[in-house]
């Protein structure tokens, strides 16, 4: 009885897919709330600024952080869609042409989460005591440069398996 291995790439990617889908949910868990910052007097996040002591809530004035973390939203997002599709036409045997199209994963799981580092130390400077919503971005940082590391290092045994089939079968032609 023959036993039957998973393919390391087929776990990779679905680690891959994990992470990344964790990152997406923390990152958005943490847009959407107000609970960056808490002070006596106030609560922030990255669309309002509410007064506590007369209850009032205003739209923050800053727009960076947010849009920060939109983009590397946005870039973890594309990230996940190309694993998802270079996990489904794994099976298929793609030209090596092709294959270089498969690094929108690792770059845009970088960038992304290089955006969510810059969109937390943009918001830092403020003196208060960060509330969740501020740590759910660092998990989510965590989560999505885990993701990163891991898509580079399936993306570069791909190609090392790519290239070393490519040597093996023409030193195997050019052999009389």
């Amino acid at each position: 009885m023959a036993s039957i291995r998973p393919k390391i790439t087929v776990i990779l990617a679905y680690i891959i897919i994990g992470l990344t889908l964790s990152a997406i949910t923390l990152v958005v868990l943490s847009i959407s709330t107000n609970h960056w910052i808490h002070t006596i007097r106030m609560r922030a996040g990255l669309w309002k600024l509410c007064h506590l002591q007369p209850i009032a809530c205003f739209h923050s004035i800053l727009r960076t952080p947010a849009a920060l973390s939109l983009t590397g939203l946005l870039l973890i997002v594309i990230g996940l869609t190309a694993t998802t599709i270079f996990y489904i036409i794994e099976g298929h045997h793609l030209p090596p042409s092709v294959r270089p199209i498969s690094l929108i994963t690792v770059f845009s799981l970088g960038f992304g989460t290089f955006f969510l580092v810059i969109s937390s130390v943009t918001f830092s400077h403020i003196a208060a005591q960060f509330c969740y919503s501020y740590y759910l971005l660092i998990v989510a940082h965590l989560f999505s440069m885990t993701a990163a590391i891991v898509a580079s290092y399936l993306e570069g045994r791909r190609n090392a398996l790519v290239s070393t089939s490519t040597t093996v079968s023409r030193l195997a032609v050019r052999r009389p």
